[in-house]
């Protein structure tokens, strides 16, 4: 009976001694919380790391939000390898395992450092050890989830990043004296034997994505995820792979961040996607999705240089799907009615785009925002918005009084060129020939955008020699112009300088139908000319993406046998 009671009162104690114990640690430990908050400064890194050696030394084990914390302000204070021993020394000396938010806080403190070696071969590490721990236990939850895996891609961008800058620093800097160490340099900074750290990022990202290993489930395509994605593919210029990422995540419904379509725009206005930036603006108008102030601006552009291929496109084309002057005046109205700085290039632009495009009221009311904001007008911008308005005129009467108003006197070219157009317009031919051999009487120059009218008013005219033989011509001074700018190299060749539109070949082949025995060798000749021009394209027909013998898009990211499967309504 009395070792009952004494055993009763042992255990008793031994409880009071854990409950006091545990209430110091608690103490302590709440402390120990206060203390660090109250330095909470990056550059108070060191205090804090005194502080968690202290509490060490007196068997205070710091909490795992500490330990992070810690590793983080190491990580922006640049000081990675006290980051790197907190996560391994100090850990192993305390016996504490390692949690998510420690993992994630020492990929976060390598991409503040830039040191992507560090954090690939510890994001190789966790992986293979996740691998196995998942092959033996299918309800085991990796280490490799989403929020690490997003770390890991930043600090491959901000590593790349770095190299990018310091490619350019040396490029600036070299001259012929210091020739010797420039191959070092280059071999140092480009990584000729290793790939980039963008490449090894995206590698791994679709490994994950793709592999039967099981990490898929755990690597949502977050918004951040897919943000920095589309930030990788922007440094390595893959601007295809690009827009195939946001495609398929619009497929599966996983909300896109407005930053992964900024870079998506800025990434095809590099590289000549005129078409693509209109239709990615246009999406993330019908998303609700702000487009950023420098998207809007390229997105101008853009909006002028759709307008100027649509204006030589078939009327039945893709490219009228997405009319680009309805688009640039829609952002330059928003731009203004949200108090965005407006610029001489952003008023001038849509004005181009909307006279381009016949559409000469809305291009009078961007004139008038443009007196209104006292803006500069130069002659030039008057003349094309009258132009505009000469094309559209019912009568050639009509249009020829708009063409006696004293801005238009000294257009030269410009108001011939507007006034054949307001005739093959209403079809009044004698016009037609009154202007053209006008324009040959003064001697005006003969410009490529005269030869193509000339072609289609032929066409209209059903005066199929004739459409031979100007395009014939056409071919000729086309192929000597571009010989000459190619030898003398004096300006820069500009390849669509040189094009043919599609539709202007449709019509000489259709020309050659009916003059398919004329004698006239001339007329053979414009017809293999057509044909080669027809089988080769040109680089926007056969690259762009609404021509539909364009490869069929590749899955690029989701396995095959999990791609149709995988279709959720689900919003990260």
């Amino acid at each position: 009976m009395h070792k009952k009671v004494g055993y009763a009162e042992l255990l008793n104690s031994k409880l009071r001694c854990d409950k006091l114990l545990a209430h110091r640690d608690a103490v302590r430990r709440s402390k120990l919380k206060a203390f660090i908050e109250q330095h909470r400064h990056a550059s108070q890194w060191a205090t804090c790391i005194a502080a968690l050696v202290d509490a060490a030394h007196h068997n205070v084990v710091p909490t795992s939000d500490m330990l992070s914390d810690a590793i983080e302000r190491c990580g922006k204070r640049g000081m990675l390898g006290m980051a790197r021993r907190i996560y391994t020394d100090f850990h192993r000396g305390i016996n504490k395992p390692r949690s998510l938010k420690v993992h994630v806080a020492y990929m976060a403190a390598c991409a503040d450092c830039r040191d992507f070696n560090g954090a690939h071969e510890q994001f190789l590490k966790l992986r293979g050890r996740d691998a196995v721990q998942i092959k033996a236990r299918a309800s085991y939850k990796p280490v490799v989830n989403d929020e690490l895996t997003a770390e890991y891609l930043r600090a491959a961008l901000t590593a790349s990043d770095r190299l990018l800058h310091v490619e350019a620093a040396n490029m600036r800097h070299t001259s012929p004296r210091n020739e010797a160490c420039e191959d070092d340099t280059k071999s140092e900074v480009s990584g000729a034997d290793s790939p980039l750290p963008w490449e090894v990022a995206l590698e791994q990202f679709v490994s994950l994505r793709t592999s039967n290993e099981g990490f898929r489930a755990h690597n949502a395509l977050t918004p951040v995820v897919v943000e920095r994605v589309a930030r990788l593919l922007q440094v390595g210029g893959n601007w295809l792979s690009c827009l195939r990422l946001i495609k398929q995540c619009a497929q599966r419904n996983v909300l896109i961040p407005p930053e992964a379509r900024d870079v998506a725009i800025s990434l095809c206005y590099q590289h000549g996607r005129h078409v693509e930036v209109v239709q990615q603006v246009q999406e993330m108008v019908a998303t609700r999705s702000p487009p950023d102030e420098r998207s809007v601006r390229l997105a101008l552009t853009s909006c002028e240089e759709v307008t100027s291929l649509q204006k030589n496109a078939p009327s039945p084309s893709p490219l009228h799907e997405h009319p680009g002057w309805s688009v640039g005046l829609s952002l330059f109205n928003a731009m203004r009615s949200n108090g965005i700085p407006m610029y001489q290039q952003n008023y001038e632009s849509p004005l181009r785009s909307c006279a381009m495009a016949g559409k000469w009221e809305e291009a009078v009311l961007i004139l008038g925002s443009m007196k209104k904001d006292k803006r500069p007008i130069s002659p030039q911008i008057y003349r094309l918005v009258i132009a505009s308005r000469i094309e559209r005129c019912a009568s050639f009467e009509e249009a020829h009084r708009f063409a006696q108003a004293a801005v238009m006197q000294d257009g030269g070219i410009i108001v011939y060129l507007s006034l054949l157009r307001c005739c093959m317009n209403v079809r009044d031919w004698k016009n037609f020939d009154r202007v053209n051999k006008e324009m040959r009487d003064r001697e005006c120059p003969e410009t490529f955008e005269k030869m193509h009218l000339l072609i289609r008013a032929a066409h209209m005219r059903e005066q199929w020699h004739s459409v031979l033989m100007r395009f014939a011509r056409l071919e000729s001074i086309t192929s000597y112009e571009l010989k000459r700018v190619r030898d003398d190299r004096v300006v820069r060749e500009y390849k669509e300088d040189f094009e043919v539109p599609d539709a202007l070949l449709d019509m000489v082949l259709d020309a050659y139908k009916h003059l398919k025995n004329h004698k006239d060798p001339v007329v053979h000749v414009a017809y293999r000319a057509a044909l080669r021009r027809k089988s080769r394209g040109t680089e926007q027909l056969v690259f762009s993406s609404h021509n539909p013998n364009a490869t069929p898009v590749q899955e690029w990211m989701f396995s095959h046998g999990q791609g149709a499967k995988d279709v959720s309504t689900r919003f990260y």
